[in-house]
């Protein structure tokens, strides 16, 4: 039996993930601050916004009291939830809008993985953690100074984690997972936005009337395809690879 966590799984990829998960056979502890458009017997729902540190942990804490990881033969840590705004160039950003973007993107899934490794460690199955990334870790985006920086320091921490887990009898083993461009809430937030905020807005309202976005049930295919090999621990993985 398999047991996997996914954050933000309310709907777009995270839905999709957790769609694939069950088709799988997994349960699947699925968190997100609204109701999620997937229903299903083996789903367990969290409600919870991890822009909230105290509510973060107090949502983590209450699943690892309700399982009991000697059940599973694994267990899997999804940390997708994330928000592309505030599109503001740096300097025009709120500290507000900041903190609750890296928050999110950043130090939510840093809590997580660090609060999952703890509680696995007397655990003895495969034990696996995926951080949703972006292009926008390794391109600067004209707008995009918070989100291209937020998933600039998750990879880092993925490289860093993985490379911690080397001497471990039984390690964690952590990857990036870089998505492309997708259909999604996402993309209509960045095409929402002004030319004046975000430079590139015009390229991603194409790739829209173009058919180039992907759906999110092939992306969360090539995700759960990737998590069935032996893959390797701390490396950052683009779709366009399995393209």
């Amino acid at each position: 039996m398999h047991l996997s966590i996914v954050t933000g799984a309310s709907k777009g990829l995270g839905a999709a993930i957790a769609e694939g998960l069950l088709q799988k056979g997994h349960i699947v502890h699925a968190v997100s601050r609204t109701k999620s458009e997937v229903s299903h017997e083996r789903l367990i729902r969290h409600e919870a916004d991890l822009t909230q540190l105290a509510e973060t942990e107090k949502w983590f804490r209450q699943l690892t009291e309700s399982v009991q990881a000697r059940d599973f033969t694994s267990i899997t840590l999804i940390n997708n939830a994330g928000m592309v705004t505030p599109i503001k160039r740096a300097g025009e950003a709120e500290p507000e809008e900041l903190r609750l973007h890296y928050d999110l993107n950043l130090l939510a899934p840093v809590i997580l993985s660090q609060l999952f490794t703890k509680w696995l460690k007397p655990y003895k199955g495969k034990k696996s953690i995926v951080n949703i990334s972006s292009g926008a870790a390794k391109n600067p985006y004209k707008g995009w100074s918070a989100y291209c920086s937020s998933k600039a320091g998750l990879d880092m921490f993925t490289k860093t984690f993985g490379f911690e887990q080397e001497d471990q009898s039984d390690p964690v083993k952590m990857i990036s997972f870089s998505p492309g461009i997708m259909d999604t809430g996402m993309q209509e937030v960045i095409r929402s936005s002004s030319k004046k905020d975000f430079h590139e807005i015009e390229r991603f309202k194409i790739y829209q009337t173009e058919g180039k976005l992907r759906s999110t049930p092939y992306v969360a295919g090539v995700l759960l395809d990737l998590l069935e090999t032996d893959f390797e621990n701390g490396r950052v993985y683009d779709i366009k690879e399995f393209l």
